[in-house]
């Protein structure tokens, strides 16, 4: 019986020694073994959602390894889907959340973002899972313009170049131009709120003010605010440079007449000179005579503005210049008179 129990206790304690040693062997191993990562799903669709909602899901991450996981960055493949992790480090046998949100507005029918996580699992250093869903669009307006960008290259201090915008409606709802934000040098041509209806457009003409500006570079931009809900204001950028106001610049084309009295067989005879002012400010001319009274002009005064042109007609009297016996060949002369401000300043 004593022997019989001897045994019985040698047995146990065989038992116990091995059990030890698998537990012990089994915690070196699991020791070893490095970082492993793992997630309780490399896909999540959300399925039908409404282009208002913000759908979340939280993903479970888990360290299979021996050591210590450590995730080094977590990137979405584009603003719409955010990232909120508990926790970069994990511990062997441990988990992390990894809550994502997803913002489907401006997304129609099917769409699937990606999200990459960077670790120190050597087998998987870098893991990709994505959401899914089906965006439901809601009936909205939707503003498109034609462009952004107004250049207005080199200009002279006083000139107002204009600038037509467009914008249409490429929505399901009327779009409403609610509110115009722009700098003192900047007007436009349109009362506010301004509707546009559905598939139609309207131009909005801004006009740029440079007297106003000191001279030297533009940079200024135009902020329109609307209805859109996937954009509620744009910009127009503005740029270029004003230098010094230029003078007015008048020229006489062309520079000599000629009348020819024997092909010519009228009484009265007419020739056309054309003014013009390149100039940035418009010039007044007072007066305008002949040195020979068979040459009259039939101006006598007129304003020449910036950008434009004026004719004027010299008629030529055949009977007074036959009376006068002159040579066969005889030179008279236009006269113009321009009147010129003078500032005086006190």
């Amino acid at each position: 019986m004593v022997r019989k129990n001897k045994i019985i206790i040698i047995l146990i304690s065989i038992v116990v020694i091995i059990g030890a040693f698998l537990i012990f062997n089994n915690i070196q191993n699991k020791s070893s073994q490095p970082p492993s990562i793992s997630f309780s799903e490399e896909e999540w669709d959300f399925g039908n959602i409404k282009e208002d909602e913000r759908p979340s899901h939280i993903f479970t991450v888990t360290n299979t390894g021996g050591e210590e996981l450590i995730i080094s960055r977590v990137r979405a493949s584009c603003g719409c889907t955010a990232t909120m992790l508990s926790s970069d480090h994990i511990l062997p046998g441990k988990s992390v959340e990894l809550k994502t949100t997803f913002n489907p507005s401006g997304y129609k029918n099917l769409v699937k973002k990606s999200i990459y996580i960077e670790s120190n699992d050597p087998e998987l250093s870098r893991l990709k899972i994505a959401v899914i869903a089906n965006v439901e669009a809601i009936p909205a307006p939707q503003a498109y313009i034609s462009n952004s960008q107004w250049n207005l290259d080199l200009i002279s201090q006083g000139d107002f170049p204009e600038f037509n915008f467009t914008v249409e409606n490429k929505g399901e709802l009327e779009l409403i131009i609610e509110k115009i934000n722009a700098s003192e040098y900047i007007q436009y041509n349109v009362s506010l709120p301004l509707s546009i209806p559905v598939g139609e457009k309207k131009d909005i003409r801004f006009s740029y003010d440079s007297s106003k500006h000191e001279i030297g570079e533009i940079k200024e931009s135009i902020r329109i605010y609307c209805n859109d809900p996937r954009r509620k204001a744009f910009s127009l950028r503005i740029s270029g440079y004003i230098k010094e106001e230029t003078e007015p610049r008048v020229s006489i084309s062309p520079t000599v007449a000629k009348f020819n009295l024997a092909s010519d067989l009228d009484d009265k005879l007419v020739n056309q000179f054309t003014l013009e002012n390149s100039g940035k400010k418009s010039v007044r001319i007072v007066s305008v005579e002949t040195s020979a009274d068979y040459l009259i002009p039939l101006r006598s005064e007129f304003d020449l503005r910036t950008k434009e042109k004026e004719n004027l007609q010299i008629v030529f009297l055949k009977d007074k210049f036959q009376d006068k016996k002159l040579k066969e060949k005889t030179e008279e002369y236009f006269y113009l008179t321009i009147a010129i401000p003078i500032e005086i300043n006190k």
